[in-house]
């Protein structure tokens, strides 16, 4: 392949959920890879040997780094359990109390609008237990009946983001008798299409995740009506960032958002004050 080739490909594989900084880093790291390994091709059909890789540069700072790196730990569950009070319900707070994250400098995240937070809920790596998985598929499936009633197969999907808590929510479906939708927020391989699932043009959409925080939730509604032509009004979570604002986000896009408990200011101050005390 010759070079120039080599080169476009590798900027027309850049993500494109990257900024134009973050992509130009991007391509520019991996167009030296790949430079390198061409050249080392070459080497080998003539039979010599390749040039060695030359050493990474160094960053040059625009200021100092800070005196003290940044903190980031994860609260002993035993802590965590005392200031998750606001958490009624026992199995699903003794899950969480064992996967609270904390940095003592904020931090982005985020999969589209990066949001800057100190403290991070990690349902995801509690759900890779099958016990824990469970637990919290039973408890947001009684959620949903709570929310909206008991769910008809011949009305009803219910659909999460591929980015969202698909190995929660793909059970809450099957708890409650429905199809599931997975929407792709990023890549899409089916050609561009971001619904995978089975649908019927008469189903309405019902978004179900484990959190809800930023442009998630609001980005897959957009695109259950856009390509799918689905009815998306209704969003059912065991949590929601209030400290984030996380409802006027979701209510921006027209989705009501049910939510068992609330991460406000108050129990982010909570976790903050346990975690300087043991820190």
């Amino acid at each position: 392949m010759p070079r120039d080739l080599l080169r476009a490909v590798v900027r027309a594989a850049a993500p494109p959920s990257l900024n134009d900084g973050q992509r130009q880093a991007w391509i520019g790291e991996w167009a030296q890879e790949w430079d390198r390994r061409w050249e080392a091709a070459e080497a080998a059909t003539r039979g010599e040997q390749p040039r060695p890789r030359p050493p990474a540069p160094v960053i040059e700072h625009a200021s100092a780094p800070p005196a003290v790196p940044n903190t980031i730990g994860r609260l002993a569950p035993e802590i965590a359990l005392a200031a998750l009070a606001p958490i009624t319900d026992d199995a699903v707070r003794e899950i969480a109390s064992r996967h609270v994250y904390i940095a003592r400098e904020p931090v982005l995240i985020g999969h589209h609008e990066q949001t800057s937070i100190g403290v991070y809920l990690d349902l995801h790596t509690a759900s890779c237990d099958p016990r824990n998985r469970e637990t919290l598929a039973q408890f947001l499936a009684g959620q949903v009946e709570h929310a909206v009633g008991r769910l008809e197969a011949a009305k009803t999907v219910i659909a999460t983001p591929r980015e969202g808590n698909t190995l929660v929510t793909s059970r809450v479906a099957e708890l409650c008798g429905v199809p599931f939708l997975m929407v792709r927020t990023f890549s899409r391989p089916r050609f561009g299409f971001p619904v995978e699932g089975t649908f019927t043009e008469g189903h309405e959409a019902l978004l179900v995740d484990d959190l809800v925080m930023g442009t998630l939730i609001p980005r897959t509604a957009n695109l259950l009506r856009t390509h799918a032509g689905l009815a998306t009004r209704r969003c059912v979570s065991i949590f929601e960032r209030a400290d984030v604002g996380a409802r006027g986000t979701v209510a921006d896009a027209d989705v009501r958002l049910d939510a068992a408990y609330v991460i406000d200011d108050g129990l982010i101050a909570a976790l903050r004050r346990t975690f300087d005390q043991y820190d």
